[in-house]
């Protein structure tokens, strides 16, 4: 039997006076030690631990990365009330700041100019999207591409217009394809296009049919802006993901991303306990961008949602492209 990543931590947990995480430090793991949960919580996550003798699972130990079964199960099932659990509940802001950093960006570094392509590199069900499109140049391009189905679909279902019925607050509607061409003025589909894949593996993105989408096969052109929005707290190490998303960015082109951080403690990366989800050291991440040929533009602390009623400790990262 293989043994996974939370089942190890939850070992740990249950052996030790204080609660410890496996954090990545140089090149060794570690223990970092934090404050013992509850134990109604240790017990509900120690109950929730699964042992599976798989590849799928073999492979999530050896890149250091949440499974991305493990990812398409859990989202699938969220999708549905993921928008109204997050937003209301957790108070996520992370869209919006992000375009904020993104606005002051077009500002200040691109002298007033709008992004010609965009990538929304785990768009989930499209909050980031509205947003981006402000940022988009009128005969630009706005992609989406999530790992979950379920979450991509609602996605794929968004248009421009902001209609009678938004699913929530500051959202713009939903329809189905026949309801959207039976409107008197045919509203245009928020993201021009919306594909189902793995991030490392976008070259074999699937596109979400049946929803009228202009744009059917993933571009092969670089894009001149990707955000990737609470997404890369489900890697690990992150040398090969920003490889990636430095390999799909045009010269020019801008690279925006937040990770979740500890308030303290000497590592590179974490696996949270109870948790699929890594935090990140800021300097870390900042040497695996630099060694993709990235630059750093900036990275700020900032608050992507609550969590138990405290604070979550963020990091909100743009990196720039030169060559």
């Amino acid at each position: 039997m293989t043994l996974s990543i939370s089942f190890i931590l939850a070992v740990l947990l249950a052996c030790t006076d204080h609660s410890s995480i496996l954090a990545f430090r140089g090149d060794t793991f570690v223990s970092l030690r934090l404050p013992r949960p509850p134990l109604g919580a240790l017990v509900k996550h120690v109950a929730s631990v699964r042992l599976a003798a798989t590849a799928e699972l073999a492979r999530e130990l050896t890149e250091h990365r949440t499974s991305p079964k493990e990812v398409v199960h859990m989202f699938d099932e969220y999708a549905s009330y993921f928008e109204s659990k997050l937003v209301d509940t957790l108070e996520y802001s992370t869209p919006q700041d992000v375009a904020a950093r993104v606005s002051a960006r077009i500002q200040s570094g691109r002298n007033g100019q709008l992004y010609s392509s965009i990538l929304d590199a785990g768009c989930g069900t499209g909050l980031s999207g509205p947003y981006l499109r402000k940022m988009l140049a009128d005969d630009g391009t706005l992609i989406g591409v999530d790992l979950s189905p379920k979450m991509a679909e609602l996605a794929a279902e968004l248009v421009v217009d902001d209609g009678q019925t938004p699913v929530v607050v500051d959202r713009m509607r939903r329809c189905t394809e026949p309801a959207r061409l039976a409107s008197e003025e045919v509203p245009e589909r928020l993201y021009d296009g919306v594909f189902t894949a793995d991030l490392l593996d976008m070259s074999s993105s699937r596109p979400l049919e049946g929803y009228g989408s202009p744009v059917t096969s993933f571009p092969s052109q670089p894009f001149d802006l990707i955000v990737s929005a609470d997404v890369l707290v489900y890697f690990g190490e992150m040398r090969t993901i920003l490889k990636v998303f430095a390999n799909r960015l045009a010269v020019g082109g801008d690279l925006v991303f937040s990770t979740e951080t500890l308030a303290e403690g000497d590592y590179k990366w974490v696996c949270l306990p109870g948790s699929e989800r890594y935090a990140h050291c800021p300097e870390y991440v900042a040497q695996m961008a630099e060694e993709a040929g990235l630059v750093a533009v900036s990275q700020e602390a900032f608050t992507p949602r609550l969590e138990g009623g405290e604070k979550v400790l963020g990091t909100l990262h743009m990196f720039h492209k030169e060559r």
